[in-house]
């Protein structure tokens, strides 16, 4: 790279940004001498110009309400939410779990004082093992009972079981893998029922204003047809 050009170049266009703010410039707002209106009095080109002159009289948009939603709606969303915490606690356990296969196998084929530091951190990897089994656990106990299927449940519990098996080859290993594979698509699936009810709720919530306007009509005239007339009319 020619460092004598590049700063030559980066002292042309500076000084092209300079002209720009220059009135004594040609270059003076790039050449374009029209003032730029201001007051509204009229609507600069790049913004539609006279197409858009009477831009006062356009209606304003009002931004679009949100319908007021029932607490099963935020109850299923939070139970959604919590279920998508669990898969991502989930999604993690393979790093641990594998970590710990390694150093045992290591461990195994040890002698002396190798042998010794090995089982020191075979130790440490265990604890941090369960520790995000630990963690899957306790977030799966979070999310509300009534929504998860006993295939997620039982898959849940198998990841959490078979994550402290004394893996030692990568068969095993394997195998594991597609425990977490299951569970991961039973939960999804729990997921999917969850959502198609959220989406109920919603289409539900946004009706129930135009069947509550329904019913206020209706009322008001039944109550004008009930209306008797004056004596002697």
């Amino acid at each position: 790279m020619d460092m004598g050009k590049m700063a030559e170049a980066l002292i042309e266009s500076d000084a092209a940004f300079r002209e720009q703010f220059d009135r004594s410039s040609p270059n003076f707002h790039g050449g374009v001498d029209v003032p730029v209106p201001t007051g509204g009095a009229r609507v600069p080109e790049s913004m539609g110009g006279d197409a858009m002159k009477d831009w006062r009289d356009m209606p304003e948009v009002q931004p679009a309400l949100e319908p007021e939603y029932p607490p099963e709606y935020h109850a299923a969303m939070a139970t959604y939410e919590q279920f998508g915490k669990v898969k991502k606690a989930m999604s993690v356990l393979n790093k641990p779990v594998e970590t710990v296969m390694k150093v045992r196998v290591q461990y195994k084929g040890a002698e002396g004082e190798s042998k010794i530091a090995l089982e020191s951190r075979l130790r440490g990897e265990e604890n941090n093992r369960d520790g995000a089994l630990g963690s899957m656990k306790v977030l799966f106990g979070n999310v509300d009972s009534a929504e998860v299927s006993d295939r997620t449940r039982s898959a849940v519990s198998e990841v959490i079981e078979r994550g402290t098996f004394a893996f030692e080859d990568r068969e095993t290993f394997g195998e594991y893998m597609t425990v977490l594979q299951r569970c991961n698509q039973a939960i999804f699936a729990d997921q999917k029922k969850l959502l198609q009810k959220i989406k109920d709720i919603k289409k539900a919530a946004a009706k129930a204003p135009d069947a509550a306007k329904g019913a206020e009509a209706a009322d008001g005239e039944a109550a004008g047809a009930g209306a008797a007339p004056a004596a002697g009319a």
